[in-house]
């Protein structure tokens, strides 16, 4: 449902170029032109010299990132212990069985959105002033440069749900692997394609998972184990 309102969201901003209604955001051109961000005095499109060493443009926006992950990691992991954070994993395993516990589920769920949107919001923010210009093609599902919608969803997955070390690592991956595997030329995709397969049948908890993702995949698989130890 969050991926269609976001696709339709973005054909909304592509009508909007004023052929039948208002021109807000130019329409497949999108919006250009857009200036260097400056966040109290520091101009992060100028070259700074810093305890002696030089940071150029794109440096600056690269610490700025990294800084930006190092809070989200750390509030994040603090909420994950927190009232709300066990309400997101109780709706995630069973929304009907969390509203019968006395959760909201509608609540709940609309501050993971809201919280989500705020982060995508930010990245997106960061981009337009990196990339100078914002058109609506950068947000297509699957068909824009990465990272898109796909991309993010395919990183969750390959590094596992749950957890917030898993898709920086699934991101990462996604980044280095196909450039990789360019000695492969036409067969890249099915290269690439044939360890996703690999790793969803071998690994379908992700490459990182907590240990309830792992019990709920290998649960026939600690079975015997226990059942041998048991015994002895």
């Amino acid at each position: 449902m969050t991926l269609g309102f976001g696709e339709i969201f973005r054909i909304a901003v592509l009508n909007l170029d004023g052929t039948s209604g208002p021109d807000v955001t130019n329409g497949s051109n999108g919006i250009s032109s857009i200036p260097n961000l400056t966040m109290f005095g520091f101009d992060f499109g100028a070259t700074h010299t810093i305890a002696g060493f030089t940071i150029g443009r794109f440096a600056n926006y690269f610490f700025l990132m990294l800084l930006v992950t190092l809070v989200v990691v750390v509030v994040f992991r603090r909420s994950a212990e927190s009232r709300i954070g066990r309400a997101w994993v109780a709706i995630r395993e069973d929304e009907t069985a969390a509203e019968a516990m006395g959760i909201n589920g509608f609540r709940t769920k609309l501050i993971a959105f809201a919280l989500g949107a705020t982060l995508a919001g930010l990245a997106g923010a960061v981009q337009a002033h990196v990339t100078y210009t914002v058109t609506p093609e950068q947000y297509q599902f699957a068909h824009a440069v990465p990272p898109n919608s796909a991309f993010l969803l395919a990183a969750v997955v390959l590094g596992g749900m749950g957890t917030i070390s898993g898709p920086l690592v699934g991101g990462a991956l996604l980044f280095l692997i196909p450039a990789k595997l360019q000695f492969m030329s036409d067969y890249q995709l099915f290269a690439f394609g044939l360890a996703l397969v690999l790793l969803m049948r071998f690994r379908p908890e992700g490459l990182i998972a907590n240990r309830r993702r792992q019990l709920e995949f290998h649960e026939k698989d600690e079975a015997p184990a226990t059942l041998t130890k048991a015994g002895a």
